[in-house]
């Protein structure tokens, strides 16, 4: 159980595949989904990481399940992060920690939300101070 969860959430892709496939640490995933879903969170994801969810759903299973999974989040309340200059940013990311393009616009749309950033257990994010970070697991799945 999760202490408190944080009053704006930015979804990373692998928290969100995490749920739609039911892997370890989905039950924290949910907690967070949940309180988007009653309004004690806004929740917000980029558009490169819905890609990587959609992508990743549809090679598992179909396109329309994806799609299903994406319109669930939509209708919960989960918001896409308007790319305005994130592009700017995201690239910062990398010139400065070097994460991966989906991860650099993970925080850049923490950034420009001012939310915590759920991301998985791997060290992608070891290095990034600037933006709070929770981890819904230890470890990759």
């Amino acid at each position: 159980m999760i202490e408190k969860i944080p009053d704006c959430i930015v979804f990373d892709a692998e928290p969100l595949i995490a749920h739609a496939d039911d892997e370890p640490g989905s039950d924290v995933v949910e907690e967070h989904l949940d309180a988007v879903a009653v309004e004690d969170a806004a929740g917000y994801t980029s558009c490169v990481n819905l890609a990587e969810v959609r992508y990743t759903i549809a090679r598992k299973y179909d396109r329309d399940t994806a799609d299903e999974y994406i319109d669930w989040l939509t209708d919960l309340g989960i918001t896409t992060a308007d790319v305005g200059d994130s592009w700017v940013k995201a690239s910062e990311y990398i010139f400065r920690d070097n994460p991966a393009l989906g991860d650099s616009f993970a925080l850049a749309a923490a950034e420009d939300v001012g939310g915590t950033l759920l991301v998985g257990g791997d060290d992608d994010y070891d290095e990034i101070s600037t933006i709070p970070i929770e981890r819904f697991r230890k470890g990759s799945a």
